[in-house]
């Protein structure tokens, strides 16, 4: 399935400008807590900040993956941030127009120091007494009784109602499940599948822009779906912003992603509710004169990782 993008219209004068994201304080280990300044920016009246921490693989990357939830001025360090370089991005926008910067980069976040154990104080050892031997009075011969004769005779015990004899035992015969039992397996195992519901409203993912010669300048990304669900956002190609956006909203305008992007750009986007099934939608940006990005929508079953057709909605 293609998605038809719009003719280019001339570009709007820039109203809004972020030029500083802020300066990182605090100490770079995990445990600590991270202050950015308030960074700088020139926007009419109207325009709206928002700030999100980014996890780094290196110093010098802006290719960052985003920390969920984390959005204000202070930052503390867990270890999932061990080895890695915290960075932080504001953004302002004012209608369509939008704008951020990112900071430097945090040194490589480290460890939290492990605490020096108290010594343990080993006891004084107790001198352990001389034993005193102790003389046994000497045995008095005992007569050795003989022994009565018997009879010999053989003895079978009665063996329980559909077992052995209890004289030897015989390991349990393990129960195997009947034809029936198997199919009543089978068919419970289909009825949890097939009792798997689309997420209503359908969730709608739309994307507009126009086609350029590298690629496509995207002009609008947004995913609407109900109250409940997860929305994440993962990109594959070296024009990505970032690796992977994801929130838990009913309407996401993915604004990182609002810009140009090459060919050969993939974005799958992903709609999550728990025991429903998922919406997953991939879009690839192609180059060509009239080539619009090529997009296909598939699902996914909960608990299953392979795509399928989605189920007809009712």
């Amino acid at each position: 399935m293609l998605l038809a993008l719009g003719v280019a219209t001339p570009a709007q004068a820039a109203y809004v400008n972020v030029t500083s994201a802020g300066s990182i304080t605090g100490s770079a280990v995990v445990g600590q807590r991270l202050t950015v300044s308030n960074g700088s920016y020139t926007g009419p009246n109207g325009t709206r900040l928002g700030r999100q921490w980014l996890r780094c693989d290196n110093s010098w990357t802006t290719n960052c993956a985003w920390i969920g939830g984390a959005t204000s001025t202070q930052y503390t360090l867990t270890t999932s941030d061990k080895g890695k370089w915290l960075r932080l991005a504001l953004y302002a926008y004012y209608g369509k127009d939008f704008d951020f910067e990112v900071s430097n980069a945090t040194n490589a976040i480290a460890a939290a120091p492990t605490p020096t154990p108290t010594p343990t104080r080993t006891p004084t050892p107790t001198p352990a007494k001389t034993a005193v031997p102790v003389i046994s009075p000497a045995p008095t011969a005992t007569a050795t009784p003989v022994p009565t004769p018997t009879e010999d005779f053989n003895s079978v015990d009665v063996p329980p109602t559909g077992g052995q004899p209890s004289g030897d035992p015989v390991a349990a015969p393990v129960a195997q499940p009947s034809p029936a039992a198997t199919v009543e397996k089978q068919k419970t195992a289909a009825k949890k599948k097939a009792k798997a519901r689309m997420i209503k409203p359908y969730p709608t993912v739309r994307i507009r822009g126009r086609v350029t010669r590298s690629g496509a300048d995207v002009a609008l990304l947004t995913v609407r779906a109900p109250r409940g669900v997860r929305i994440t956002l993962t990109c594959r190609g070296r024009s990505c912003p970032l690796r992977e956006v994801a929130q838990a909203t009913s309407l996401f305008h993915i604004q990182q992603f609002e810009r140009e992007l090459r060919a050969g750009t993939k974005l799958t986007i992903t709609v999550t509710k728990p025991r429903y099934i998922s919406k997953v939608t991939t879009i690839t940006i192609r180059k060509g004169k009239g080539k619009g990005p090529a997009r296909v929508d598939r699902c996914r079953r909960p608990g299953e990782s392979k795509l399928i057709a989605c189920p007809k909605r009712s």
